[in-house]
């Protein structure tokens, strides 16, 4: 069993074994582990000796025969001893050598010697490379000017290289066991306490080390951890180099960097480690303080490049990278703020094969020198616009006054070509007369004072212009080297400026001489100025309100004299508000003496370039006007209760005369006595008399409250004197005169004026001529006075008579109210004297003029003028047709006798509350063959109309219950436009007239009333009836 397990062991063991001849050191025998070992075979070993397989070099261990001799003389003894021996391929190999002797038991004599081998030669090239390690950290340690020392983790020092004396001054044996920050700076070994910060593997250091003498080294350390197995940190290597010299150098370089906005970067390719500056990070504003230098993956860098830039910027690295030449780009960075414009360039460095090694290169921010250049160019551009394009002609002069350059602008004011003026002298285009005021001007601007002023010019052609001349020096290094000079033709504005200066002259002499008062406001309600008759009015002297009161003092109170509560004055807010009253207001102002007046103002806010600064008021005392007002209205109140007293007594007179007059026509057509004719005739015209008394009275009632008004509509001229004429005929034959009339043929025979007011003039005049002519002729005739505008004339009317004339000295009788030229007259011929005073204000109202001329006992040619309107176009026409007309109506004569229901068959409703009216009108209808149905009121009348149908309604205005008006308003509400209906009225006034048309009535009929205008209504609405 034994030599089954002596076997098992040799041959699986992995120690090399082998038996050696004592004799020749011949291998005998050897393992498997030994024959790996040597790299031979069992077989190959067995040739071999012992000999010779020892490194022939091998001389400090013991040879073969030593150790036999050893061994045979103490047998139990062994050879322990480490030998180099001889790969098979050459190679060395230590070997753990233990040889002891094998004693034959049979004999007793040394059989051979067992030699046990184990492979050391890892250890021993390890026990080398310690060695080697340790004598050249000895030899670092002491020559290197470097700081190196083991420290603990806590930062206790156990070992401090000799040349931390040289450096810091300290004896290294005396920094042992103390703790490392006792030797930085306080900042620094405080920091030193912050986990992460007292030792890295990765970063290194910059810190301030105190001298022994107390001043402080920058230094730079890195670190190399030892840890054990377990990995935990048994002792941390130092190494602390020196950079006081570079940080002063890196400190000055880097702010030159950041006064100059650059930033410094590094490419390591071989360890593909890029590595920026400070100013580089804060260039790209990549935040984190990373001290001077500090380790970045460039995609954070490309991070911060604009997209439209990056790919540019990729392709010029990789063509460096690829070419190894030097580069540069411009590319714009992401900003907080703004986008950045960054200028960077580098260089390359190669390393021996060509390739390369590092990229170093520069930053610069250069966003405030492109801004710089872009204002710079906008400058010169607009220099160059400025200069080129200037409408003012601009030159540069050397300091003797010869132009070196110019823009085209001069050359259009002085009509010399750029070739004749370029480096001429100034002088030569100036007045002779202004030569020597030029020249000292030129002089001093040579000596480094601007000068502006006015002069004139001779052009080329000779004329003289007036220029406005600016000289500027121009410096280069503070020294004058010539003068520009600034060229404005200033004919037009300086013609201006003069017209402009009389014109502030003239609106000064206005608004000093004008009688409103007016003064201007801050917004403090301060007066900025004021003219003279505001002075006088507020009773100020003229320099002594303004700027010295305030607007409050001036408007106080309401027009009821009331003060105005705190912060409610209205002038005042509107002065805050800058509102103004285009309207004027009223309100009362204080004077300086505490009395107040009533004025009315406007406010105007002012404005000055737009901003709001103030107001202007502009205003009158209007204390006078306002007691002519009240008088005037005191006045119209009594005129009006005139108006309303004539209106009333006319109504109330108007209907008795109705009965009167209308009962003397009924009666007339009855089989009647001559005495009784006689008698009728009487009353008849005594009526006639009254109504026309009553008449003037309210038309010059109405002229002189000025409610007389004009109907201007075409008027046919000849139609007008003939109807005047024929209305005349019976008393002209009665009187047993001649009435002629003449019109000139070239008149228009139509024309635009009041037909009604013309016709009242000339039946005045007319009416006149024949009541005071006893024998002859009355003649009426018509021509042209004068030619105004196109389609306007002005036309001579005059009547002449042989009448009994007019004494010279009552010629100023004539057309005034109420006057009669001699009691004897007036008891003779009648009248009321408002005849002639109603025809004056007639003929004014239509735009004319009345007069007379007479000789007593002769007769008197009374004349007027009006001025009336035509239509041009129109003109040949009208006249055929005015002569058409004229002709129809000459001598013709109006028929009295009607036969029954002439007008054909009409149902008719009178509303009237008087029995009287009732009766005069039902007879008059009778006469005419029409009977008719009576309403008392307006009531009767509207279920009248509605419960009957009726052609004609008669309305009387003034009815007990619901008045005429009112009935007519329901009727055409419930009815329409039928039936037509008739005002019937005693107020003969024409806005009586107009009142009754807007309440829906078609026609209108004064009281009382008389057959021939009944027979007109009849006439004109009986055949719209039957259609």
């Amino acid at each position: 069993m034994s030599d089954t397990l002596f076997k098992h062991l040799y041959l699986r063991s992995s120690i090399g074994y082998a038996a050696v001849a004592i004799t020749d050191g011949t291998m005998l025998m050897a393992n498997p582990a030994l024959c790996g070992m040597f790299g031979y075979t069992e077989t190959e070993l067995k040739e071999l000796r012992y000999q010779d397989i020892v490194f022939p070099d091998e001389g400090y261990t013991l040879d073969h025969g030593q150790i036999m001799n050893a061994l045979i003389n103490s047998p139990d003894m062994a050879v322990d001893t480490d030998k180099r021996f001889v790969h098979k391929n050459g190679e060395m190999l230590w070997v753990a050598l233990h040889l002891f002797l094998i004693i034959d038991e049979q004999t007793g004599s040394p059989s051979h010697l067992l030699a046990e081998m184990t492979d050391i030669t890892a250890r021993k090239l390890a026990e080398k490379k310690i060695e080697e390690d340790r004598q050249l950290f000895e030899l670092i340690t002491e020559h290197t000017p470097d700081m190196i020392s083991f420290a603990d983790p806590d930062g206790t020092l156990r070992y401090v290289s000799p040349s931390v004396e040289t450096l810091l001054g300290y004896p290294a044996s005396d920094m042992i066991g103390r703790n490392k920050t006792d030797y930085y700076h306080e900042a620094d070994a405080l920091e030193m306490t912050e986990p992460g910060k007292l030792y890295s593997d990765s970063d290194t250091f910059t810190r301030r080390v105190r001298h022994k003498d107390g001043h402080y080294l920058w230094t730079q350390s890195s670190f190399q951890v030892v840890r054990n197995r377990e990995g935990e940190v048994r002792q941390i290597l130092t190494i602390a180099h020196d950079i006081t010299e570079r940080k002063k150098v890196e400190d000055m370089l880097a702010a030159a960097q950041e006064l100059g906005q650059m930033g410094s970067w590094e490419w390591n390719s071989v360890y593909e480690q890029l590595i920026v500056s400070s100013q580089l990070m804060a260039i790209f504003e990549l935040g984190g303080n990373c001290g001077n230098h500090t380790v970045v993956h460039y995609t954070q860098l490309f991070d911060c490049v604009v997209p439209e830039d990056l790919d540019r910027l990729r392709e010029e690295l990789h063509y460096t990278l690829k070419s190894g030449a030097k580069g540069e780009a411009i590319f714009r960075v992401k900003g907080s703020e703004e986008r950045k414009s960054i200028y960077a360039h580098w260089e390359v460095i190669l390393d021996a094969s060509g390739k390369v090694q590092l990229i170093r290169g520069m930053v610069q921010d250069v966003t405030e020198r492109e801004r710089m250049e872009e204002q710079l160019r906008e400058s010169e551009n607009r220099y160059k616009s400025l200069f080129e394009y200037n409408p003012s002609a601009i030159s540069a002069m050397d300091l003797q006054g010869y132009i070196q350059s110019m823009n085209a602008s001069l050359e259009q004011l002085t009509g010399y070509s750029r070739e004749t003026l370029m480096h001429s002298s100034y002088c030569e285009i100036i007045e002779e007369d202004e030569l020597e005021h030029v020249n000292m001007r030129f002089l001093a601007a040579a000596g480094g004072m601007a000068q502006t002023f006015d002069t004139r010019v001779i052009r080329h052609d000779g004329e003289r212009v007036e220029v406005g001349m600016i000289y500027v020096p121009m410096l280069i290094d503070s020294e004058v080297v010539g003068v520009f000079a600034i060229t404005s033709d200033i004919t037009e504005p300086k013609r201006y400026l003069e017209q402009i200066e009389k014109l502030s002259y003239e609106h000064a002499l206005i608004l000093n001489s004008v009688s409103e008062g007016i003064f201007g406001m801050n917004l403090e309600g301060e007066t900025v100025f004021i003219n003279p008759a505001a002075s006088v009015m507020l009773g100020y002297n003229p320099g002594e309100l303004a700027g010295n009161i305030k607007l409050h003092t001036i408007a106080q109170t309401w027009m009821d004299g009331e003060l105005y509560p705190g912060g409610h004055r209205t002038l005042a807010e509107l002065l805050k508000t800058n509102l103004s009253y285009e309207q004027e207001q009223e309100g009362i102002f204080w004077r300086q003496d505490g009395s107040s007046f009533l004025v009315k103002y406007r406010m105007t806010a002012l404005y000055d370039n737009g901003e709001h600064k103030g107001a202007v008021v502009v205003f009158r005392d209007i204390t006078e006007e306002k007691a002519v007002e009240r008088a005037k209205e005191s006045a119209e109140k009594a005129d009006r209760a005139k108006s309303e007293f004539l209106a009333i007594m006319s109504h109330e007179l108007r209907t008795p005369m109705n009965g009167i007059i209308g009962m003397a026509d009924l009666l007339s057509g009855t089989e009647l006595t001559e005495e009784q004719q006689y008698y009728t005739q009487i009353i008849n015209k005594s009526g006639a008399a009254l109504v026309h008394i009553l008449n003037e009275v309210l038309d010059f009632s109405k002229i002189e409250s000025g409610m007389m008004t004009l109907d201007l509509q075409p008027v046919d001229i000849r139609q007008v004197v003939q109807n005047v004429c024929e209305l005349f005929y019976p008393r002209i034959q009665e009187k047993g005169l001649v009435l002629r009339s003449h019109i000139e043929p070239d008149l228009p025979a139509v024309v635009i004026t009041d037909e009604t007011r013309l016709r009242q003039v000339l039946v005045n005049l007319v009416g006149n001529a024949v009541k005071f002519t006893e024998e002859g002729e009355v003649s009426v005739c018509v021509k042209l006075e004068a030619a105004g505008e196109p389609g306007s004339l002005i036309l001579r009317f005059s009547v002449t008579d042989t009448g009994i004339g007019i004494p010279q000295g009552s010629r100023n009788l004539l057309f005034q109210s109420f006057s009669q030229l001699d009691p004897s007259i007036n008891r003779k011929y009648g009248g009321t004297g408002l005849g002639l005073a109603i025809s004056k204000k007639l003929v004014e109202l239509l735009d004319g003029a009345i007069g007379v001329n007479s000789v007593e006992g002769e007769g008197s040619e009374f004349y007027f003028t009006i001025g009336v309107m035509y239509s041009v176009e129109e003109q040949g026409q009208a006249l055929l047709a005015g002569v058409a007309a004229t002709q129809e109506y000459k001598g013709g004569v109006f028929n009295l006798d009607y036969p029954e229901s002439q007008y054909g068959p009409l149902s008719i409703l009178i509303a009237e509350d008087h029995p009287v009216n009732q009766q005069i009108l039902q007879t008059f209808l009778k006469k005419r063959g029409y009977t008719s149905d009576l309403a008392v009121n307006g009531e009767q009348a509207v279920e009248a109309v509605r419960s009957r149908h009726y052609d004609l309604v008669f309305m009387d205005i003034q009815m007990p219950g619901m008045d005429g008006i009112e009935a007519t308003r329901q009727i055409r509400e419930a009815m329409g436009l039928s039936p037509v209906i008739i005002a019937a009225t005693a107020f003969a006034r024409k806005e009586d007239e107009e009142m009754c048309l807007r309440a829906g009535m078609q026609d209108f009929i004064p009281k009382p009333i008389r057959g021939d205008e009944l027979d007109r209504v009849l006439r004109e609405w009986s055949g719209s009836i039957r259609r």
